[in-house]
């Protein structure tokens, strides 16, 4: 009978109140109101003849009154904190992580919610919406349906007034601009309640996030239309989008070539040299060495299927999404270092990423630098290294082989050179390349998942960089 009271107690306790917080607030009522009590009966002890009963009474009734005095305080400072308190200075930062959460919504909708969010959690008030007017209609409507509003105290003549960065004050609300276009306008509203106001840095943090907000949504709806056109990718005449078929045609066709050239040049070489064996050995007279040389060509048939599951692995790496991005990273380093005649050195942090596509794309960028190692450097020793920064990543890659003439990698337009500059531009990221013949190849790449660029520079001794901007 007590185990399900028990269950029922403690998931009040967990969803609907902090019990711990509760006891530990009346915990610091009571001590303060004992000691100031105690202090109070002793002073009046000693400066009067009241009796026993009398202090009793005066010690409940001063104790209990002081109680409902910090409990009363405490809610009242609550409601005049925007008085009481100042956090000016901590706005700049607040505008910084508004705007890298905001950033991350790609929907109109979830855009205008996350703000609503950020604008209640910032400026800790409760009746925040968004109100779009119709100018046709001349309708106001609520994008959030779960809250209401007084239509009646909105005066359309200051929603249809309202410009770019303003922000006006009413007896009830602050409204200000969000984003309009041709038929609509959106707007802010912020129920002040006629008791709490906002101070001027508040009001230039709200600001300043409004023309970010604006122009986000100027992006998202250019990233909408271009989806809503992929969506439906047919026109009047039943065709599909000429562009976007050149441009996957283009991409597959690139895809396509690299792996067969890749096939032809190993996997395909190795089962025509196995087939003529298997030949020689159908018409093979001499019967003493044909277990032998039958040996010989299943040792040869077995390396060449580990060769093909290797290209099979390299397609999609198996162990990156079993046991993560160092051991996929420590697998592939491994097999490199058996084909290698160089000294590779490495370092492999451990990243703690929110986007799960970035450890893909590490894992293509470390397989395209180690190939470009094995095939083209010539090098004695390689150095890659993984290293984890404050917003994302970076990679540094080195060796001291032969290098080559930047001019003719972007004459000649470089297959390897060109997919992990590609990769790196999807995430926003900076890709630095710096070589001169005969004096090896340093390349640096740094990718941030705050997608806000930051200018660096790259260079060593006096060679010339090439660095291409995300």
């Amino acid at each position: 009978m007590l185990i399900p009271l028990s269950f029922l107690f403690t998931q009040l306790t967990e969803r609907i109140f902090d019990m711990e917080y509760f006891i530990s607030r009346i915990r610091y009522y009571f001590n303060f109101s004992f000691a100031f009590t105690i202090w109070l009966l002793g002073g009046l002890y000693l400066l009067t003849d009241l009796s026993i009963t009398r202090m009793t009474e005066l010690f409940f009734f001063t104790f209990l009154s002081l109680m409902a005095l910090f409990y009363i305080k405490e809610r009242v400072d609550y409601r005049k904190r925007k008085i009481l308190f100042s956090t000016k200075g901590d706005y700049i930062h607040r505008l910084y992580t508004t705007v890298d959460s905001i950033g991350r919504v790609v929907k109109i909708e979830d855009l205008l919610e996350k703000f609503v969010q950020e604008v209640v959690l910032q400026l800790e008030m409760e009746s925040v919406y968004v109100l779009t007017y119709d100018f046709q209609t001349h309708q106001v409507t609520l994008t959030n349906k779960s809250k209401e509003y007084n239509q009646h105290q909105i005066d359309e003549v200051l929603l249809e007034q309202l410009g770019l960065g303003d922000i006006k004050k009413t007896d009830h609300f602050y409204i200000a601009f969000i984003h309009q276009d041709t038929s609509y306008k959106r707007i802010l509203v912020v129920d002040h309640n006629k008791s709490i106001y906002l101070k001027d840095e508040e009001l230039l943090w709200l600001e300043l996030l409004l023309l970010y907000l604006n122009n986000f949504i100027e992006n998202t709806k250019m990233v909408e239309d271009l989806l809503d056109q992929l969506k439906h990718m047919k026109e009047a005449d039943n065709r599909q989008l000429p562009w976007l078929n050149k441009l996957l045609w283009l991409r597959f066709e690139e895809e396509k070539y690299q792996l067969a050239q890749e096939l032809h040049d190993t996997i395909l070489q190795e089962q025509l040299h196995i087939a003529r064996e298997m030949d020689v050995l159908m018409h093979m007279k001499d019967s003493e060495n044909f277990s032998t040389k039958l040996g010989k060509l299943h040792e040869h048939m077995i390396t060449s299927l580990n060769d093909l599951r290797g290209y099979c692995e390299n397609l999609k790496p198996p162990l990156l999404d079993t046991l993560g991005l160092n051991a996929a990273l420590e697998k592939l380093i491994q097999k490199v270092q058996k084909r290698a005649n160089f000294e590779l050195l490495y370092t492999i942090d451990r990243l703690y990423l929110e986007d799960e596509r970035l450890n893909l794309m590490i894992y293509r960028l470390f397989q395209e630098l180690l190939n470009n190692a094995l095939k083209h450097s010539y090098a004695n020793a390689v150095t890659i290294h993984l290293q984890s920064t404050e917003e994302g990543f970076e990679v540094l890659y080195s060796d001291d082989g032969v290098g080559c003439n930047l001019d003719d990698i972007i004459l000649t337009e470089s297959m390897g050179i060109q997919g992990m500059q590609e990769r790196v531009q999807a995430f926003n990221g900076k890709f630095a390349l710096n070589s001169k013949v005969g004096e090896g190849m340093m390349i640096r790449i740094r990718v941030s998942e705050t997608q806000y660029p930051y200018p660096y520079t790259y260079s060593t001794l006096n060679r010339p960089t090439y660095m291409i901007r995300g």
